[in-house]
C-alpha cells in the first residue's frame, strides 16, 4: 500500500522541528547591566580582576577580598558557575566594578550570602554608587547590612535608619538576597529588601524591608567591602544587577539533555503519527 504523505503531516513534521530547536535555545532576556561569577583562580585576590562579561576592572582591593574555592548555590536562581567571594573581615578593604550609568527608574541587585559567622559589628558589605565611588556605609546610594543580631538590612542615604529582616539568618546557609533602588529625585527615592523570596515571574512579591525618602539619583558601580570592626568570613555569590525583577531572579531552567529528551519525543510521537 502506497504511502500518502499528507500536507498537514509535513507541517506538524516542521512544527516539531521548531520545537526542539527553541528548546534548545536558553529563555532570552534583556541583556544585564551586570553579572559576576568569580570564574576566576581560586584564592586569588578580586582586585585587579577583569570582568569578562562587561570588561570593567575590580580596582582596589586587600587579602580580606578573596576567590574563593567553593560555589555558593541555591534551588530558588538559575546558577551562573563559577565561584564565591571570601570577605575575610578584620582588616579594611574595597573593591568595585562599574556598570552603565543609571540615571531614573528601577535597579535591582540580587546575590547569594552566607554569613559563616555572626557579624562582630554592624556592618555593610555590599553597595551600588554612582562614579566610583567604593562602599562607604551611610552615604551609600543603597547597600546591605550585616547586623551582629544576624539579621540583613538595607541602608540608602540619607535614610535615618536602616530596614530589615525581622529574624536573624541561618549562620552557614546559604540565602537569596535581592535589593532594589528605584531612583526618582533627590528626596523620593526609594530602596527596598528581599530575603529569600520567591524566585521568576514579572512582579517581585512584597518586600521584606522598605526606605524611602533617598538622595540617590544614579548609580553605575557595584562594589563588596571588608570591615576591621567585623570577624570571621562571610561569602557571596551569583551577582546579578539589571533593571527588571525577572532579570535578577531567573530560576533555574531544565538541563539541555532534559530540553534535548522532550524535543525528540514529540518528533517520534508526530513519526509515529505519520505512519499510523
Amino acid at each position: 500500500m502506497r504511502t500518502v504523505n499528507h500536507p498537514g503531516s509535513k507541517i506538524q513534521l516542521w512544527v516539531a522541528v521548531l520545537g526542539v530547536s527553541c528548546l534548545l535555545l536558553q529563555s532570552a532576556s534583556a541583556t544585564l547591566l551586570f553579572t559576576e561569577a568569580f570564574n576566576y583562580t581560586p584564592n586569588s585576590a578580586l582586585g585587579g580582576q577583569t570582568n569578562p562579561g562587561t570588561g570593567a576592572a575590580w580596582s582596589g582591593g586587600n587579602s580580606g577580598l578573596t576567590v574563593g574555592s567553593t560555589s555558593l548555590y541555591s534551588p530558588a536562581v538559575a546558577d551562573q558557575g563559577g565561584y564565591d567571594l571570601v570577605i575575610q573581615n578584620g582588616s579594611a578593604g574595597t573593591v568595585v566594578a562599574t556598570f552603565a550609568n543609571q540615571t531614573g527608574g528601577t535597579v535591582y541587585y540580587s546575590f547569594l550570602f552566607d554569613p559563616l559567622v555572626a557579624n562582630g559589628g554592624n556592618n555593610y558589605f555590599i553597595a551600588l554608587n554612582a562614579g566610583t565611588t567604593a562602599p562607604n556605609g551611610g552615604s551609600d546610594a543603597i547597600d546591605a547590612y550585616s547586623y551582629s543580631s544576624g539579621k540583613i538590612e538595607v541602608r540608602a542615604s540619607p535614610a535615618a535608619a536602616n530596614a530589615g529582616s525581622s529574624i536573624a539568618l541561618t549562620l552557614g546557609t546559604t540565602h537569596f538576597i535581592v535589593e532594589e533602588i528605584n531612583l526618582v529625585s533627590s528626596t523620593l527615592s526609594t530602596a527596598s529588601l528581599w530575603v529569600d523570596p520567591v524566585t521568576g515571574g514579572d512582579t517581585p512579591p512584597t518586600a521584606t524591608a522598605t526606605l524611602s525618602g533617598l538622595s540617590a539619583t544614579m548609580v553605575d558601580n557595584i562594589g563588596f567591602k571588608a570591615n576591621s570592626t567585623a570577624s570571621g568570613q562571610d561569602l557571596i555569590g551569583n551577582v546579578r544587577v539589571a533593571t527588571t525583577w525577572a532579570e535578577v531572579t531567573p530560576i533555574p531552567e531544565p538541563s539541555t539533555f532534559a530540553l534535548l529528551g522532550l524535543g525528540l519525543g514529540l518528533m517520534a510521537a508526530v513519526i509515529r503519527r505519520r505512519r499510523s
